[in-house]
Formats: structure tokens, C-alpha cells, sequence
């Protein structure tokens, strides 16, 4: 395996004798994203010169995308007993580096990246010019000059989403180049231009300009819109009809992960501001897809109303018939922390600056501000720990501040008082795998989901309330489940395998698999079908056929031929080119021991779900083709919705479900357009199943605005 070349630097810690060690990787052209390109990602061990040594982990290097922002990657602290001068050794995978730090006294030989005396000598950016293009919105016109580049040095242009060169000055002091810069998709990139020396190490940036790439205003083949074509007033009873529909489509919509019915047009066609006709609002086709929020009847014709508020034909539009995929759970995610204690007397505090929030106490990279305050911010204060000599005050649930910025004040009111003990025997357990809380009793479209409890999970009952669907139970303050879902008993037991419901939230074992699930590895076909022979390599008659998305056990491997093949049962062999296979996958060392983070396999077109080390739930999913590439690495969500509208070069989507946005506009979301998942499909972002995405944003829920972590590789 080849690996970037790396730094051990040694920074000064924050007590006298202690030494904060990095990594600094070099940046790189070799550490491309594309299809097949290794990550670097080796274990890790960190001798400190003293006999102390550190276990760093699965230590990955930057892929071209995250570079910049992680090519300085904190590794440990370590305090010396006595003063002196120390080698550490940084052994990774098989590349070995040092450096000699000192304790009391300067340490000879010290490296750093970056100083202030490259910066002073830096070349000047003569020229950085970004032109967008006529009739091409996702593509700009790039045109640099550098001038005064040194011998050895270059510069790294980093365009976003892997459009990155490494241009070094081959004639006299002057560097000028043009480049055509394509996205993929909508978002919000940053183009810069950054200085490294004759290693590849970084020196400064010399430049940084965003990018902004906005969808189309109207789907792929829309027109401008056609003059108002009236043709009369809208009955009055059409507003409350359609209004019915919504609710009613919204209320029986039995399975949560597909809470829209979606549509193609089956030609380019009008849509219009009321059903029957009115005013055309624009030209749609074949590669618009849209979502029928509301239907009605006007003169015997059916019509739907889009999420852009629009009507079109019933007899225009062909629904779509979304994939029955389900992943495979592999173990249960851990259960909720219990909730914080009631805040001691005397523990608020006003925040003197704007603050920022993050989910754990202390500042590094794998712990990144997921909110901030402003001055005179008012705050509870319900724990506080030391970190690194500083101390963090825990201001609510994974939420917590840095105490040098909170004057603590007056007392806080005292908690309200606990609800009244239940009546003797009112406590019961769970038996559906999942089971819906709601903050009032019954079904509807204005009384959604609050949270979820899970199978086998015991619970208070405080009161209990008949509705149409059948009594309810309060099993907390605004918290209410269906009570047919929960058995009271005087002493809690195991509890029965609950039969399918529409409350149940997540089925125990998805249809297409058996009731025990196949341990790791394993793996779905992909084709149609697929045959199977009593030899690796194909020779004779097939035994027996598999079935498309079937999941199949891999039991060993062997290579025939240069192709790989897979024993799935006792003389019963696969092709695997045609299985997308799950396979474990070592937790970096920035992704945190109890952080809920998805490894997406691009070479396999799987992902896993792992709470730390612990895999969850295990899915076949579809990445970017090869000229839409999904980016790797590692990142942090950064927005997630319910749905929304996505749109790019040649499409236009409404109502694209249960979306962790993870890199500018790349996500995890549900592709509900097509049953075609293990093969690269898409134009960048990764698509799944509508009740693997489901399965995914509700777990991930529970880590926070920037869970899920999302690493993306090739292996």
C-alpha cells in the first residue's frame, strides 16, 4: 500500500513539561479521489522517546478532496517526567518519521509546516479570475497568474470536488495557466490556491474565492412560461377537496420511509395553477420528477398537484415503483443516555463573547462547533469537567462550552416537580421492533413522530387515553405511543415477537432476508439474477439461480481466471462481480470510540452503519458514475432534511427523502427513481433504498446536527 509522505511535529502543550504531537501530511496530486485510489489509512503507534508509547489506531490520510482541511491531523499530549531532550518515532503502517523535541529547553532540529517566513516570501497572485459561462451554470472559467515562485516551490489549485492540480514554475518566475472547472451538482465551493515546498508540504494560501453553483430555476426542459390561458373560475369546492386529499394521502401513509407518491411525465406537458387549467406555469418532461402532494377530480379528470404547488394530468404522469431493498441489521444501536440531572442551585451563567458549542468538552478537529452564542447569552450549567487544564461547562444534551467564557450568576428556578407514580403494576414493555411516539394520542397528519422507542424497551405508563385507532398511553411528559404495541405487566419479561403493524416502525427482519441474519461478511446480487455452480469459474450446468437483491453469505473466495468467486453454501459458488459484498471496515482514528458514523465501500456499492466499533446495519447503495465521481474521505454532516428538491445537469427531483448532506451537495438520501442499487449510478451522491435512507437519517439522529460522520473509500 503507498502512502503520502508525513510530518511528526511537535507543538509545545499546555503544562510545562507536556508535548502536543501532529501529523502533517504532504498535499499531494498522487492522493487523488478517483475510482480506485487508495485512502492511506494504516494503524498507527507513537513512541514519545521517554518508554511511553501510544496506540493511535486506524490513522487515515487526506483523500485530494479533505486535504485542506485535514492535512494537520492531532494525534496526542504527552507531558515528560523531567526535562531533557526526547526522538519520538511515528510508526505508520510501513512509513517510519521523528522528530527531537525538547522539554526546558529549545530542541534541536524541530519541524514545522508553514512559518511567517514563507509567508513574507510568498509569490504574488498576479491574476485569479472566475468566469461563469453562458448557457453552462455548472461550469466557470478559470484564469491564474503567479507570480515570483522559488525554486522547489509550487502551488496546489483546488477547484472542489476533486478538481485539483499541482503546478510548479518550470520556466523563470512567472506561472499562468486556464482550466475549465465542471460540477456536478448545486452548492457552495471554495477554489483555492495554496503555497507547498519542495515536498509537497504546505507553506500558506495564497488565495481563496468561493463558488456558488445554483440549480435551475424550473426542471431540465422547461421553457419560458406560456402567456395565461384562463379558462374560467375555480370552483370553490376544488380548494377543500384537494385539501381532503393531501390530508388523507398524508394519513394513510402506512410505511414512513415513503411518505410521497412520485412521478415522471410521460412527455413534455403544461403544468398549470389549478386543476383543469388556468395559468400555464411551466414546461416539464421525461426528465422532471415530481411528487403528487394533492389530487382532486375536475370534469371527470383526475390531476395532481406537485410539491412546487403546480397541477398536471393524471393522464400525463407515470408513477414510479419504488425499490423494496432492506438493509440488514446486524446488531441494535445502543440505547439513549439517560436524561441530564436537574441543575444544582446557584449554576447559571452569561456568556461574555460569542461562544462556540460543541457536543463534548475540549477543542480538536474531530470535535467541531455544532453551534455558537452570542455575548449576554443566558445559560444553565448542569455538569463541568476539566480538559487540557480548561474548564467546560456542560450546557445541555452533547452541548458544551468552553468556562473561561461564562460568568457564573444567580440560582436557577428549582426543577418542576416528577410526575405522580404510576398506579401499582402500570409499567410495560415494547413488543413492536419500533414503536412511534407522538405528543398526543392518535394518527395524523398534524401529530407526527416525536421519537421512537424500541423493542423490548420498559416504560412507565402515567395515564391512558381512548382514540380512534385504540387506546393510547402517556409514557412521559407530551409523549404518547399506540397501547396495543405495549404489554403492562406487573414484572417485566422478555417480550413476544410483535406481529407487523403500521405503528411499528421498523420491521424486525426486512422480507428479504431469513430470521437469523448472515454475519459479515455477506452480500446482495445485483443483476436480475444470477447462476450458481458447484465449481468456482462457471464450468458445467448451473445448479440454481439466485434472485435480484438477495442476500447471499460469502464463505470463501477464490480467483479463477482473474475473476473472484464466492462460495455461498456447500458446493454452491457465485460469480462476484455481480454480489456487492458488506465487509468490516476499521474506524479511523478522527472518527470518535462511540461516534455514530457509515462507511460507504465505493468499490463494493455497500455501506455500514457503526456506533464506534460496533457495526449496526448494513446496506447496498449506488455512488457516482464515473465522470460524476462521489467524493472520499472523511466528513461530517453538515445539513440534513426530511426532503427537498434536488437538481443539477440534466435533472430535477421533488421530494427527495431523508438527505444527510455530507460535502457541498453530495449526500446519503433516498433514490426512489429506481431499483438499480450496486452499481455507480449517480451524479455523485449516494443513493439507497427509501427505508435504507429512512433506516439511516432516524438513527443518526441521535448523534446530532453533524452525525452522521460519513467516510468514503475504495478497497
Amino acid at each position: 500500500m503507498s502512502h503520502s509522505p508525513i510530518r511528526l511535529l511537535a507543538r509545545p502543550g499546555e503544562t510545562a513539561n507536556s508535548v502536543h504531537f501532529l501529523v502533517a501530511f504532504a498535499g499531494l496530486q498522487e492522493q487523488a479521489a478517483a475510482e480506485g485510489a487508495d485512502p492511506g489509512c494504516a494503524t498507527a503507534r507513537l513512541l514519545t522517546g521517554d518508554g511511553q508509547s501510544y496506540d493511535l489506531g486506524n490513522l487515515c490520510a487526506p483523500t485530494i478532496v479533505t486535504w485542506r482541511e485535514q492535512r494537520l491531523t492531532d494525534l496526542v499530549t504527552h507531558a515528560y517526567a523531567a526535562p531533557g531532550i526526547y526522538e519520538a518515532v511515528l510508526h505508520w503502517g510501513d512509513v517510519t518519521v521523528t522528530i527531537t523535541t525538547g522539554i526546558g529547553e529549545r530542541a534541536p532540529g524541530e519541524v514545522t509546516v508553514g512559518s511567517a517566513g514563507a509567508a513574507a516570501s510568498a509569490p504574488a497572485v498576479a491574476l485569479f479570475q472566475l468566469k461563469p459561462l453562458p448557457d453552462e451554470p455548472f461550469q466557470r472559467l478559470l484564469k491564474l497568474k503567479v507570480e515570483g515562485l522559488q525554486p522547489g516551490q509550487s502551488v496546489r489549485l483546488d477547484a472542489a470536488a476533486g478538481q485539483v492540480w499541482r503546478l510548479a514554475n518550470n520556466e523563470g518566475d512567472l506561472l499562468a495557466a486556464e482550466f475549465l472547472l465542471t460540477y456536478a451538482k448545486p452548492g457552495l465551493y471554495a477554489t483555492t490556491l495554496d503555497l507547498l515546498d519542495e515536498q509537497g508540504f504546505w507553506l500558506s494560501t495564497l488565495s481563496e474565492t468561493p463558488i456558488e453553483i445554483t440549480e435551475p430555476e424550473t426542471g431540465p426542459e422547461a421553457a419560458a412560461a406560456a402567456e395565461a390561458e384562463e379558462e374560467g373560475p375555480l370552483p370553490a369546492e376544488v380548494t377543500a377537496e384537494a385539501a381532503a386529499a393531501a390530508e388523507a394521502v398524508a394519513i394513510a401513509a402506512a410505511q414512513p420511509w415513503l411518505p410521497y407518491r412520485n412521478f415522471k411525465p410521460t412527455k413534455v406537458v403544461s403544468t398549470y395553477s389549478r386543476p383543469g387549467g388556468g395559468s400555464v406555469v411551466r414546461r416539464v418532461g421525461t426528465g422532471t420528477w415530481l411528487t403528487a402532494r394533492a389530487e382532486t377530480v375536475v370534469g371527470g379528470a383526475r390531476w395532481y398537484q406537485t410539491a412546487g404547488g403546480d397541477w398536471i394530468a393524471a393522464a400525463n404522469v407515470t408513477f414510479f415503483q419504488p425499490s423494496n431493498l432492506r438493509g440488514v441489521v446486524l446488531n441494535e444501536p445502543a440505547p439513549p443516555p439517560p436524561p441530564p440531572p436537574p441543575p444544582p442551585p446557584g449554576r447559571q451563567g452569561v456568556v461574555t463573547t460569542s461562544l462556540n458549542v460543541r457536543a463534548r468538552p475540549g477543542v480538536s478537529s474531530g470535535n467541531p462547533p455544532i453551534g455558537a452564542l452570542r455575548k449576554g447569552d443566558v445559560v444553565t450549567i448542569y455538569e463541568q469537567q476539566t480538559v487540557a487544564g480548561a474548564i467546560w461547562y456542560r450546557i445541555g444534551d452533547n452541548r458544551w462550552v468552553h468556562g473561561g467564557y461564562v460568568t457564573v450568576t444567580g440560582d436557577t428556578p428549582p426543577p418542576p416537580p416528577p410526575p405522580p407514580p404510576p398506579p401499582d403494576g402500570r409499567k410495560g414493555v415494547v413488543t413492536a421492533t419500533a414503536l412511534n411516539v407522538r405528543a398526543r394520542p392518535g394518527v395524523s397528519a398534524g401529530n407526527p413522530p416525536v421519537g421512537v422507542v424500541r423493542y423490548g424497551a420498559q416504560v412507565t405508563i402515567y395515564a391512558e387515553q381512548a382514540a380512534a385507532d385504540g387506546t393510547w398511553y402517556r409514557i412521559g411528559d407530551n409523549r404518547w405511543v399506540l397501547g396495543k404495541w405495549v404489554r403492562i405487566t406487573a414484572q417485566v419479561a422478555a417480550p413476544a415477537v410483535a406481529a407487523d403493524a403500521v405503528e411499528a416502525a421498523i420491521p424486525a427482519q426486512p422480507a428479504a432476508v431469513t430470521a437469523a441474519a448472515p454475519q459479515l461478511p455477506f452480500g446482495w446480487v445485483v443483476p436480475t439474477s444470477l447462476n450458481v455452480y458447484a465449481q468456482p469459474g462457471g464450468s458445467g450446468q448451473a445448479i440454481r439461480q439466485l434472485g435480484h437483491n438477495e442476500v447471499v453469505p460469502v464463505l470463501e473466495t477464490r480467483t479463477v481466471a482473474g475473476i473472484r468467486w464466492y462460495r455461498i453454501a456447500a458446493g454452491q459458488w457465485a460469480d462476484g462481480r455481480s454480489i456487492g459484498v458488506a465487509r468490516l471496515k476499521a474506524r479511523p482514528a478522527g472518527i470518535g470510540a462511540t461516534e455514530r458514523w457509515v462507511g460507504v465501500n465505493l468499490s463494493e456499492q455497500t455501506l455500514i452503519a457503526y456506533e464506534g466499533d460496533r457495526p449496526l446495519y448494513a446496506a447496498l447503495i449506488a455512488s457516482g458514475l464515473s465522470g460524476t465521481p462521489t467524493v472520499q474521505g472523511i466528513f461530517r454532516t453538515w445539513r440534513r432534511l426530511t426532503t427537498g428538491k434536488m437538481a443539477g445537469p440534466g435533472y430535477y427531483i421533488e421530494d427527495v427523502t431523508w438527505t444527510c448532506y455530507f460535502y457541498s451537495g453530495y449526500a446519503l438520501h433516498t433514490a426512489y427513481w429506481h431499483d438499480a442499487f450496486g452499481r455507480p449510478r449517480s451524479h455523485g451522491c449516494v443513493n439507497m433504498s427509501p427505508y435504507d435512507a429512512w433506516w439511516v437519517y432516524q438513527w443518526s439522529a441521535a448523534g446530532g446536527p453533524n452525525s452522521p460522520v460519513v467516510y468514503v473509500y475504495w478497497s
